[in-house]
């Protein structure tokens, strides 16, 4: 034996070593305790739902316009002449009062031309009493007949008073006064500056009421209570509006009405034109409005249009497909179901059938939807905060 361990012994002790340790680790693993090998259960998708309820809505329409004055005229000069006098209302944005005076042309002339007017006033007045007076004499036998000389004298005195009227018309257009209350939009003369009949003197608008006019699509049109073609051009009853835009970084709203719908189709885009007012855009009688909705603000407008019943308001993500959104029943399983939408704006959906009282609307974004998917259903609260508030 020892003979055999001496001639074997290069390759023996490796495997004497082998050995050992393959016994070594069978103890020390099973004198260790048992791993369970546990396989996880597949857990449900987690989906934000809200709950549908039928409610009152109010739709409303959007659409967007510049703001302009109801009046807005150019102011020229009916005579010619030398500006005399300027009133310090008559500044780019300066207010004025109905029938101020905004400019004054030097008046001598015009009131040297009534003094003449008014002195052949006199003068034919004076003949034709003396071609009536012998008129009266002629009847009675003492002179020839003078009818063609009183009535020559008449057609002189009735010249002279429309002369005279004439003057006197053009001494008042001297001053150039404001039709309306309102605000000067530029001017274009100046204290001695000498104008022609017909030259711009400046612009300036009403501030009494502000116009608004709006684009409406046929799409819109559904959505309001417009007369069409009623032959009456009072303002449509009970359709108000809510100016709304962004001035020095936060948002202002006016309230204002629809006033009236133009007459005729625009051949380029195709569209209605609405106008709505907004009374004392200014806030001058009105000392709480602190900004003042100005000609030229570009501004966004929400109309109110028609009352609707039982309608179902949803966020807009709920909506899939254009007309699909997904139901969870009461297992908790995701079930897809087709709707009727009443219409779709950029924050929520309005469905009028195809949902039941307090069904479960999914709004998770779901890129794979399988029938039946068993989900977990987290109720959106905020949500439905919102949609309850009309």
């Amino acid at each position: 034996m020892k003979n055999f361990i001496n001639r074997h012994k290069k390759w023996l002790l490796p495997v004497t070593v082998v050995a050992a340790a393959y016994g070594l680790a069978l103890v020390i693993r099973g004198a260790g305790p048992e791993i369970d090998i546990l396989v996880p259960e597949p857990q449900p998708m987690v989906v934000r739902v809200v709950t549908a309820q039928p409610e009152q809505v109010r739709l409303t329409v959007q659409s967007q316009g510049e703001v302009d004055a109801e009046h807005m005229i150019d102011l020229v000069s009916e005579l010619p002449g030398k500006i005399k006098k300027v009133s310090e209302a008559f500044v780019t944005g300066g207010y004025f009062a109905a029938g101020d005076v905004l400019l004054e042309i030097d008046p001598t002339d015009y009131e040297l031309a009534r003094i003449g007017a008014a002195a052949r006033v006199a003068e034919a007045a004076e003949e034709l009493e003396i071609e009536r007076t012998e008129a009266d004499l002629a009847a009675q036998g003492l002179f020839p007949l003078r009818e063609a000389m009183v009535a020559s004298a008449e057609a002189r005195a009735q010249s002279a008073r429309a002369d005279l009227a004439q003057a006197e018309a053009d001494l008042q257009r001297t001053r150039i006064r404001a039709p309306f209350a309102g605000r000067v939009l530029f001017t274009q003369a100046d204290l001695g500056q000498y104008v022609s009949t017909g030259e711009l003197l400046g612009r300036i608008f009403s501030t009494g009421i502000a116009e608004i006019r709006l684009p409406l699509t046929d799409q819109q049109l559904r959505f309001l209570d417009l007369p069409f073609g009623s032959g009456s051009n009072k303002q449509l009853p009970d359709t108000a509006v809510r100016v709304r835009a962004e001035i020095g970084g936060r948002s202002v709203v006016w309230k204002g009405t629809l006033h009236r719908m133009e007459g005729a189709v625009d051949p380029d885009n195709r569209v209605w034109y609405a106008v709505a007012r907004v009374d004392d855009p200014y806030g001058l009688q009105d000392p709480t409005q602190a900004t003042p909705l100005v000609v030229g603000l570009y501004v966004e407008v929400e109309i109110d249009g028609q009352v609707v019943e039982g309608v179902y308001r949803l966020p807009r993500a709920a909506l899939r497909n254009k007309d699909e959104v997904l139901i969870v029943d009461s297992a908790n399983r995701l079930r897809m179901r087709r709707v009727d939408v009443l219409r779709t704006d950029f924050k929520q959906a309005y469905i009028s059938a195809g949902l039941e009282p307090g069904d479960r609307v999914s709004i998770s974004p779901i890129e794979v939807f399988v029938d039946g998917l068993l989900v977990k259903v987290v109720q959106d609260t905020a949500t439905d905060d919102q949609l309850a508030v009309n």
